[in-house]
């Protein structure tokens, strides 16, 4: 009996880690979005304002065409959105990557066989990771700095 809820343990620790660390990824992935889709519409809108402007040769047709497709981009979502994508992307995956070694133990400890050596491996990495970030959390880099 005593093992079933070492089991249940273990898996609803790696659960929740592996939870907690893709919602931070999902988080940071939302503001990158933002940022990005901004960022994004500004560079169009400013091209696109120094491609209609710029005449390359005297024509009424070619500058009304310019100016056509200049107001078209500004209407157009589709920079906004290509830019809210890749910043999506950007901020998932580079939260991912920050995150490595606690969602790669939250994940081990999941899938490992429940009682085995290595998901007790699994959770006690991922139980000392934790302890290490409260300590670090609470510690200022100063202080550290005075101790080295």
């Amino acid at each position: 009996m005593a093992i079933a809820f070492k089991n249940i343990l273990i898996k609803t620790a790696g659960a929740g880690g592996l939870g907690l660390g893709i919602y931070d990824a999902h988080c940071r992935a939302k503001h990158e979005s933002i940022q990005h889709g901004k960022i994004e519409m500004a560079d169009s809108t400013i091209n696109g304002w120094i491609h209609a402007n710029r005449l390359n040769k005297e024509s009424e047709v070619e500058n009304a065409l310019k100016k056509g497709a200049f107001k078209w981009k500004l209407d157009s979502p589709l920079p906004k959105m290509w830019g809210n994508i890749k910043g999506y992307a950007s901020g998932f995956f580079n939260s991912i990557a920050e995150n490595v070694i606690p969602i790669g133990l939250s994940a081990g400890a999941l899938i490992s066989k429940g009682g085995s050596f290595l998901s007790k491996l699994f959770i006690s990495g991922l139980g000392l990771y934790t302890v290490y970030e409260i300590i670090r959390s609470f510690i200022s880099k100063d202080h550290i700095n005075k101790i080295s």
